[in-house]
């Protein structure tokens, strides 16, 4: 046969690109890391569901301390109590803008407002995925997602419990070949919310940071960054040329 009878490949072989979503530094700030990569392809994936009903719920933390969530009409409030922090960090955040304002303890003045980061695993779960099983979590049903590798980068698989309408209830994540819980909710109860909680009070000053920025804008070291870098190189001295003590 000649040629033009050849089957034509590649076209359909091809994995279909993904945008990334740019999304805790909340989560991030309370150490809390959740997202991360799967087994999932882009092409049989579903969008993750967000929540669509008012509700508030707490939950336990993996590296110790409680979460109190609260949403109504796709805005979030996410109050952090650690025991080794005093006070709380609250976020504020617009699932559809996917941004966050952050107030921490030690800018009492001040928020910080960001794009939602990829890690965000708390109460809402943003991309896309795949149902994989059922389970219930706090007496709720939920279906088990498998998160999509390309809506998320640099942390291990990830499979969150999310209910019919929207809520993550919790959020296991591979690391260093262990599958670990990182959020796991303890009550559930859906009902109308105060909307005086979705906003910040009045004088605080809010200041945007650029992504990566995050851990110097809390006055957190360590978070928000990739991994430090390295000292420039010196600058190569042509033959011969002497050395300064």
């Amino acid at each position: 046969m000649g040629q033009g009878h050849r089957r034509r490949t590649g076209g359909c072989g091809r994995r279909r690109a993904v945008a990334g979503i740019s999304v805790p530094a909340l989560s991030v700030a309370a150490g809390v890391l959740g997202l991360g990569l799967s087994s999932v392809s882009p092409a049989s994936a579903d969008p993750v569901p967000l929540p669509t009903t008012d509700f508030s719920l707490k939950a336990d933390l993996k590296r110790g301390g409680t979460i109190d969530i609260a949403h109504s009409q796709g805005r979030m409030r996410v109050e952090i109590q650690k025991p080794n922090i005093p006070g709380s960090m609250v976020g504020i955040i617009d699932l559809k803008a996917r941004s966050m304002v952050v107030r921490t303890p030690n800018l009492p003045t001040m928020a910080v407002e960001i794009e939602l980061p990829p890690e965000y695993v708390l109460g809402a779960l943003t991309g896309t995925g795949l149902r994989v099983g059922e389970d219930k979590v706090a007496g709720e049903a939920c279906d088990l997602w498998k998160i999509d590798p390309q809506m998320k980068s640099a942390l291990g698989p990830t499979t969150a419990c999310i209910t019919p309408d929207g809520i993550a209830l919790r959020t296991a994540v591979e690391i260093k070949g262990t599958k670990q819980t990182v959020f796991e909710a303890t009550t559930l109860t859906r009902g109308p919310q105060d909307q005086a909680q979705f906003q910040l009070p009045p004088g605080i000053q809010v200041v945007k940071v650029p992504k990566g920025k995050i851990g110097s804008a809390l006055g957190i070291p360590g978070l928000g960054g990739g991994p430090a870098e390295a000292p420039p190189a010196p600058a190569p001295q042509a033959p011969g040329a002497a050395t300064k003590p």
